[in-house]
């Protein structure tokens, strides 16, 4: 207990803050294209690859921006007073580009705060430390984006039913607009000045306890990319990373296809009420949150490739089930949905962690910065391409046919999955070689030793 309270930090409480504001606007701002400016998925679809490409390039400029300039602190306060601003322009937009436009800077922008606020987690801990408190900002981001969504949920019915559509929207963004410069403000006052120091960082362990931080909304984007990304790097990495890699874009690609145009399938397919889309995205994340210590429990049991293909062959099943009552049935059940969407939940927690552990053990261990950046960059690459052809299929095809793909696409990752090693002997054989080229170096180095002793 004492150690987890030593892992938390008083300026982890601006970073829960800036989380309320982004969940609350991950499903308004789709829900203003639907209301306000009568906009379909092809739209959201070119907003959410907008958005993901921005965080990608953000994701290889701030950290090491913030190395040039030698600060951590002014990024995360940029970071926040940006997304107050963006936000007040996002309410007063009077179109989509102009939507757009608001919108990608506001990806490009907060990604420099996940990106830096890690940084500052692991300079400012000892090494024992950092798994711990690296787990607790990502539990203070989690609660802050499902405290945002819930509260999205209660006061978008309340706004919207005393004002008009408009009006209510414009509201509701111009109030996370002052909350997002008042966790600037938080920020500014609990953040200490630091100066970043050089490093050794023990990749998996971190990326690890970041892996459920990567949230599963119709925007979720890299969180920090450690290496300039470089396919003539690509080849330093093992045929089984390589391999590993090729199914988690299939796989990234997939669930795209689900999670972009899905608040506009709430909204505009399924006819609920802009509250009733803010309570799927609060059943679809308390699913992540509540399957996070279960999932930890599996892999440690039954190994990480086992939990992938199986959470990846779960999502499938209910992405193809989906497909078919989509086909069939103008309608749904709200209770159907909701519990539809925690299992979805469920299953991204079991997805995300093992697939970060296999990252990482699938690479050798000089290559694992390059691996773990490289999943991260596919994750982002496969949002961006979802993005477009989903609400495209969505807006022209019908939301039936983007799940068809989204299962197909998971059913090409589990296969190359299958043909994966069980990365615990690959980590083995791999021990094995070390210790044999040690020892082929033993009697080399006894000998130097023997003909330069003085006599």
């Amino acid at each position: 207990m004492f150690r987890r309270r030593r892992a938390i930090e008083p300026w982890f409480a601006a970073f829960l803050v800036a989380n309320v504001v982004m969940g609350t606007s991950s499903v308004l701002i789709p829900l203003k294209m639907d209301r306000i400016l009568h906009l379909g998925p092809s739209h959201l679809g070119l907003l959410s690859t907008s958005a993901s490409i921005a965080a990608v390039v953000g994701s290889l400029i701030w950290g090491r921006l913030s190395d040039a300039v030698h600060r951590r602190k002014a990024f995360v306060v940029l970071s926040y007073v940006m997304m107050g601003a963006l936000h007040a322009g996002l309410a007063l937009a009077p179109s989509f580009p102009g939507l757009l436009l608001y919108n990608t800077l506001l990806s490009f922008f907060w990604i420099a705060n996940a990106s830096v606020a890690v940084l500052l987690v692991i300079e400012r801990k000892q090494e024992p430390m950092w798994e711990a408190s690296i787990s607790a900002l990502n539990l203070s981001g989690a609660l802050g984006w499902l405290l945002g969504l819930v509260a999205g949920g209660l006061c978008v019915g309340a706004t919207l039913t005393s004002l008009s559509e408009r009006a209510g929207m414009q509201a509701l963004l111009l109030a996370l607009s002052v909350i997002g410069f008042a966790s600037a403000g938080i920020a500014a006052w609990l953040i200490p000045a630091t100066r970043p120091v050089y490093t050794h960082r023990r990749f998996r362990g971190a990326m690890i306890a970041i892996g459920n931080l990567l949230l599963e909304a119709w925007r979720f984007n890299p969180l920090h990319l450690y290496h300039r990304f470089s396919l003539r790097r690509l080849r330093e990495l093992r045929h089984e990373t390589r391999l590993f890699l090729l199914a988690s874009s299939l796989a990234f690609a997939g669930m795209g296809f689900f999670a972009v145009p899905l608040a506009l399938l709430l909204s505009q397919r399924l006819g609920f009420q802009p509250s009733q889309v803010f309570y799927g995205y609060v059943m679809l994340h308390a699913g992540i949150v509540v399957a996070y210590p279960f999932a930890l429990r599996r892999i440690r049991r039954t190994g990480n490739r086992r939990v992938q293909i199986g959470a990846l062959g779960v999502r499938m099943t209910l992405f193809a089930l989906a497909a078919g009552l989509l086909g069939f049935f103008q309608k749904l059940a709200w209770p159907a949905v909701a519990a539809f969407l925690f299992v979805v939940g469920v299953t991204w927690s079991f997805f995300q962690l093992s697939g970060v552990a296999l990252a990482s053990r699938l690479a050798k261990p000089e290559n694992r910065g390059l691996a773990l950046g490289t999943y991260n960059a596919v994750a982002g690459g496969g949002t961006a391409i979802a993005g477009v052809s989903s609400g495209f299929l969505a807006q022209h095809v019908g939301h039936h046919v983007g799940y068809v793909v989204a299962a197909a696409l998971l059913l090409l990752a589990v296969i190359v999955l299958g043909r994966l090693p069980d990365p615990t002997a690959l980590q083995l054989a791999s021990d094995g070689e070390r210790r044999e080229n040690e020892a082929a170096v033993v009697p080399v180095a006894y000998q130097l030793e023997r003909t330069t002793r003085p006599r």
